[in-house]
């Protein structure tokens, strides 16, 4: 009998959309998109199966899996309507735009049985994953600071830009990347101060956020993200200080290129660790965490990215926001 592949359907082929395309393999393509300028490159770049008028056809269809590139506010309501459809998802960070939302999308997909990923990439990048192995090794000695920024100038237009669809403003969309990395090398914290500013973007919700994380294993995460910052320096994204050692991004072997450009395929640059560069082994991130989730269904095993992680990253950013509506 001929082995018959599974079939997700990318529902939103336009900017991250297309990434994802690129990205699945092992798999037949299936698509929703309703600007046809769109739809048409999308069938001339791409291997589609098949296409879907509307996403209520996607849910009626044989497709095991749907894959969710929209805005973050149609998240919860996309998501979980496939859910009780009894497929699996994937789905653009943030996990969506409220706690009471995402808790409910976990739930959704632990009472139907169906797999659920946020997609995010920084997870899966490989210098987070080496700068955690180095932390959890201790050869670092005690870790008694932790940087993490990012910082560009943001000048487009759409809907990332209008705060009603995005959840908030840059920290929701492009700096809970750098929450994850800081969490995932950090770990539990204790305590965190925060504020957030419109610096002067094209956004109508706020551009820069700057915090101060106390982990409960005695580090201060020190985190800064802008999307209004003109003619920035380039640094490193990523900076561990230890007792015994440090370690931090060589700026020198980042890819300068948008994430949409197919020849960026990490999120950071290779590792210094005390002074020495280290030769990460790089590998193509998007790939790699359709790729595991893909095998999770096949293999009915636990997603490579808990959503739990997603849950947490997106409490850190509501408490940021809290935290500045609390200074008005």
């Amino acid at each position: 009998m001929a082995f018959m592949p599974m079939e997700i359907v990318v529902v939103g082929c336009k900017g991250f959309g297309q990434v994802h395309l690129r990205s699945i393999r092992n798999a037949d393509i299936g698509i929703v998109e309703r600007d046809p300028e769109v739809r048409r490159k999308t069938l001339e770049s791409f291997d589609v199966a098949h296409v879907y008028d509307s996403y209520e056809d996607a849910l009626n269809s044989r497709a095991e899996i749907i894959d969710l590139a929209v805005p973050h506010n149609l998240h919860f309501e996309m998501a979980t309507a496939a859910m009780r459809r009894g497929k699996h998802v994937t789905i653009e960070k943030p996990i969506s735009t409220t706690l009471g939302e995402a808790r409910d999308m976990i739930e959704t997909s632990r009472r139907n049985g169906v797999k659920f990923m946020v997609l995010e990439q920084y997870f899966f990048d490989p210098s987070v994953r080496e700068a955690m192995r180095i932390v959890k090794s201790g050869s670092l000695g005690k870790i008694h600071t932790i940087i993490i920024r990012d910082q560009r100038l943001y000048s487009k237009e759409g809907w990332r830009t209008e705060a009603a669809s995005m959840g908030g403003g840059a920290l929701i969309d492009g700096g809970i990347h750098y929450i994850d990395t800081m969490l995932n090398i950090g770990g539990p914290y204790v305590d965190l101060w925060a504020r957030s500013v419109h610096g002067g973007s094209s956004l109508s919700g706020e551009d820069t956020t700057s915090a101060v994380f106390t982990f409960s294993r005695g580090a201060t995460g020190l985190f800064y993200y802008s999307w209004s910052y003109r003619n920035p320096p380039i640094l490193p994204g990523l900076e561990v200080i230890g007792s015994d050692g440090s370690l931090y991004e060589d700026i020198s072997s980042r890819s300068r290129e948008d994430f949409q450009n197919s020849q960026r395929k990490t999120a950071f640059g290779d590792l210094v660790l005390n002074g020495k560069k280290l030769n990460v082994q790089p590998y193509d991130v998007f790939q790699a965490e359709f790729d595991q989730f893909l095998d999770s269904v096949a293999q009915d095993t636990q997603v490579p990215y808990d959503p739990e992680l997603a849950y947490r990253d997106l409490e850190a950013v509501l408490r940021i926001y809290g935290q500045n509506r609390s200074m008005n």
